[in-house]
Formats: C-alpha cells, structure tokens, sequence
C-alpha cells in the first residue's frame, strides 16, 4: 500500500492520461475502373474539357491547370490569396465534374471504423463535392485547419487522383502527434490506377508538402452527419486498441481501494473542437451542450465510451477561468466556474464569476485551502484543458463604467467516481449547497497566511453592506 495517497493519486492519474491517445487519419489507396478516375471541367473560354487522369498527357494536364484559379485559403471569415501560404490552383462547382460516387465504395464502412466513435459511427454519413485543386511544380499548403460548413459538417475526404507526380505528401499533426501520407506513392497500386484517400476530423491540422515534379489533383468532400439516425441496426465494430487500454486502465483504478477513496471527479480537457454557433446578438444559439456527447471525436469519444461501460456518470461542462477579488493589497485569487450552459449575450452589473453563479448556477473549484473545498469534489485533471475546444462568450458590464467583455470559455468532461465499494453512485458535479450566494466565505483563502480571515469587524461591516469605491454594494449576492 502507497503510504503517501497524493502522491499515488498523482501517479495513477499520470498512468492514465498515458493512454488516452489519438487514432491515425484514415489513408490509404482505393483501386477502382479506370473510367473512374475521369473530369469534365470547362476551360477558361467555357469550353466542355475531359481528362482520364489515369491515363492524361502533360498538355492535357496542362489544360487542367490552366482552368483553375488561384486558390485562396481562410483566415477568420474572409478568403485570402497568397502565394507565400498556399500556391494551388482550383475548380468550383459547377465548373467541374466526376463519376465517382464515394457512397458507393468501401470508404463509407471505412470512415465509420476508423475515424467515428460510439453513436457517431452508426449515424449516417453524407458526402459534400466541394471543390477541386491542381499542385503543380512547386506548389504546396502550409498547416491549417479546415473551416466546419455547418453544426453537421465533422470532417473532410481528400481524393487524390492517379497522375504521375513526387511530392505533395500530406501531414496531419493533432496533439503532438504526426502522420504522413505518402499519396504520390498511393495513387498507384501493383501498375494500377488508385484513388489516394485521406479522411479526418475538421481540427486536425494538415499540410501539403511541396510537389517536386508532375501534377498533384485532388478533389475534396464535405463530410456532414445526416439528420436521421440510420434505420436499419449498424453493425458495431469492436474498439481499435486505444479505446480498449484506456478503458482497461480506467477499470482497474475503479477497482482499487486506493484510488479516490473518497470518490471525486475525473476531468478531461477535450481534444477537439465542437460547434457552439452564436446569433449575431452574440446570444448562442442553444444553451445546453450535452447533446455534443452524441458527436465527440477520437480521443475524447473512447473517454466517454470506457465511462459509460464503466457505468461512470459523464456530463459535458464549460470551464470559465475567472478571478475574485479578495479584498486591499490581497488582490485577486483566480478560480475555475463549471456550468453546462453557454453564457452569451448577457446584461450584468456583476463580476464574471459573480454572474456565473447567480444567472448560471456555477459550480466553483475551490482550491485546497479555501474554507469551501470539499475533498469529494475535487475534480483531478486526468488531461489538461490546452484549448482544443475553446470558445468565446461575450458580456456586457454596465453601470458607472459599462464595458464589452469577451471571455475565453472551454468545454471538458467530467466523470462521476462514487468512493470505493461504489463508484457508480455519485452524481455529476452541480452548485455546492451553500455555494449558491455569495458570502465572505468566498474569499477566505487558508492557504495563505496573509488571506487568513479578515478581522471580525471587517466581516461584520462587509455582510453589513460596505460599499465599493464607485458606490455600488462590496456584496450584491449576500
């Protein structure tokens, strides 16, 4: 038995977080008819073109690229054109168009195993033609991130056809981590004409590596969830390797005395990015985001996954980091807010964690030390918040000195461990009883000898009503 329990708690938490881990891209080749790999564009006169590019010479190549325009990229809501960035030229809709039917090839079943998790991968998957690109000689994409098209939108397929090029290979990096996808070498299976493919989420930075001779054409699809659920039962495909260690690890701790024998949360920070979409009051448009555990991605969907067959309760949050005044030379003392609704749009005359609590019902995370923490709900990070799913919420102040506020929000998960014996009894994470209003003890910081409690007097005229600088109650929730 560990004598020092911190300390194990810490290293079981360190273990953990050591498989939670992000699958691969889905890439590969698809070998298909040769017919498949043909494109009918309209040339620069409005001329109807087609190309096999199983089969093209350079000048018909040449004519391809000579069709497209400079392709831009995003950056914020406008698209920009710069060579230093991307060089590539490009064909949109309805300017361009091809036989294949990607609902109709093995790529669906493949998206769905290796890319989708838990619900996910049973609802139906729609394919979006959007648009075409041709890299020649030189030409290349610096890292990026591909802009979402809509709530529905979780990713992209990049289709590259068989001509004969070098270069051009594709990076995807999430995390830390890095792939590469050699589709010059893909495109060509055993001397026949394949699809090079790549799927993935629509967060994961990639990069097109400079194409060193020849021709690189891809077309690229939209990858939407459909409305409905499928009709027919979805053959459920067993756990990749990832999502089996962590929730192996997941287990074993659940079933050891030691750890957190008084129960506790487990918090992820998530690895993803998810849609909270926003009127132009900057109001969001839904409120709540447990619906969002019906779309996690990768990592963050084998967690909910291994919680759920644990029998752990999971609910979304959104974590504010904010501060507390504590009062003179004391100064301010940060603190996290936990609520499961998007803040956005609001009117107050608050403080942010002042509002969050009285509009929001915000669940504080006391530190150790502060008279409010509770052992039982502390929340241990198993995997830091590092921004992945970070979002912005606007504010208005008003009063002596109204302002616009824009404050970064985050979501994360937070699984329910009950004590040992069990650990499927607790309830997700809500306001503290007493931690609904706003008393002294909100700023009674034990843990540092200078914020040990203020003088009687002082509290006493502090829930008497003292007043702010600017006039206004010291204590609007007492």
């Amino acid at each position: 038995m560990n004598n020092d329990p911190e300390q194990y708690t810490k290293d079981a938490l360190s273990s953990l977080a050591s498989t939670v881990t992000d699958k691969a891209p889905y890439f590969g080749s698809l070998p298909l008819h040769v017919d498949t790999f043909k494109i009918y564009f309209d040339d620069k006169n409005g001329q109807a073109q087609a190309v096999n590019t199983a089969n093209a010479t350079i000048e018909q190549l040449n004519a391809l690229a000579a069709a497209c325009s400079i392709a831009p990229f995003g950056r914020g809501a406008e698209a920009v054109v710069d060579d230093s960035y991307r060089k590539a030229g490009k064909l949109d809709l309805p300017h361009f168009a091809i036989p294949f039917e990607p609902e109709a090839t093995a790529l669906v079943a493949g998206i769905k195993d290796s890319v989708l998790e838990g619900k996910a991968a049973k609802r139906p998957v729609r394919f979006e033609l959007y648009k075409l690109n041709v890299y020649g000689e030189g030409g290349f994409f610096k890292s990026h991130k591909d802009t979402p098209r809509g709530a529905a939108m979780f990713g992209s397929l990049v289709l590259v056809y068989p001509t004969t090029h070098t270069g051009g290979a594709l990076v995807f990096r999430h995390h830390g981590h890095e792939w590469v996808f050699d589709s010059a070498a893909a495109v060509h299976q055993d001397g026949a004409p394949a699809f090079g493919y790549a799927a993935f989420y629509s967060d994961v930075e990639h990069e097109v590596l400079p194409v060193t001779s020849g021709y690189r054409v891809t077309v690229t699809y939209n990858l939407y969830f459909d409305d409905a659920e499928d009709g027919a039962e979805a053959a459920v495909a067993p756990p990749p390797a990832t999502a089996t260690a962590f929730a192996t690890h997941l287990q074993g701790l659940l079933d050891d005395p030691q750890f957190l024998p008084e129960g506790g949360y487990l918090g992820f920070g998530l690895r993803h990015s998810y849609p909270i979409q926003f009127t132009e009051d900057m109001s969001p448009m839904r409120r709540g985001v447990q619906h969002l555990l019906d779309v996690l991605k990768g990592a963050d969907a084998i967690v909910l996954r291994a919680a759920r067959e644990a029998g752990l309760p999971a609910q979304l949050h959104i974590a504010y980091d904010t501060k507390i005044y504590v009062g003179g030379y004391r100064g301010d003392r940060e603190i996290t807010a936990l609520t499961t609704q998007v803040m956005g749009g609001d009117y107050t005359e608050y403080q942010l964690w002042q509002h969050l609590r009285a509009a929001y019902g915000a669940a504080f995370l006391w530190p150790k030390g502060h008279k409010k923490y509770q052992a039982e709900r502390e929340v241990h990070w198993v995997t830091p918040r590092t921004g992945g799913s970070q979002f912005t919420s606007v504010m208005l102040t008003y009063g002596n000195d109204p302002s616009l506020d824009y404050h970064y929000a985050e979501l994360c998960l937070l699984l329910a461990v009950g004590p040992a014996g069990d650990r499927t009894g607790k309830e997700n994470l809500t306001v503290a009883r007493g931690d609904e209003y706003h008393d002294w003890d909100d700023r009674d910081y034990r843990s540092d000898p200078d914020d040990y409690a203020w003088p009687a007097e002082d509290k006493k005229e502090e829930k008497n009503g003292a007043k702010n600088d600017d006039g206004s109650d010291s204590d609007p929730f007492a």
